[in-house]
């Protein structure tokens, strides 16, 4: 075993941890990032949608992704589950643009019916 003196020791835990603080700091950064392009996207998808159920979808989406965001903006740490939250909403993001398109269609056919009945 080597022996080490005490001003190495304190050198080497010194950058022991200012190295583990830029690692934490780099990975905020990236939750940081990883938020900001979430709530980004939400509010595309809000701006997007259409039929009330889509747009309630979309807004519920965006106010989580907003929340998280502003969560990690301010220094808060986030439970690991928040990942696997955003895991899970990545196949589901495809979900509601269907849902938008097939809420599309009634509106519309809904919106027809009442002026072909006017005239009449």
């Amino acid at each position: 075993m080597v022996k080490i003196d005490d001003d190495t020791q304190k050198a080497l835990l010194l950058f022991n941890r200012r190295s583990e603080a830029a690692e934490a700091a780099k990975a905020a950064e990236r939750r940081l990032t990883k938020a900001v392009k979430a709530k980004d996207e939400a509010a595309a998808a809000l701006k997007e949608a259409h039929g009330a159920e889509a747009v309630a979808a979309a807004e519920a989406e965006w106010r989580t992704a907003l929340d998280t965001w502003q969560r990690l903006r301010d220094g808060e740490e986030l439970p690991d589950e928040a990942p696997a939250e955003e895991a899970a909403d990545t196949p589901d993001e495809e979900a509601p643009a269907e849902q938008a398109t097939d809420d599309e269609a009634p509106a519309e056919e809904a919106a027809d019916t009442p002026d072909e009945e006017a005239p009449a």
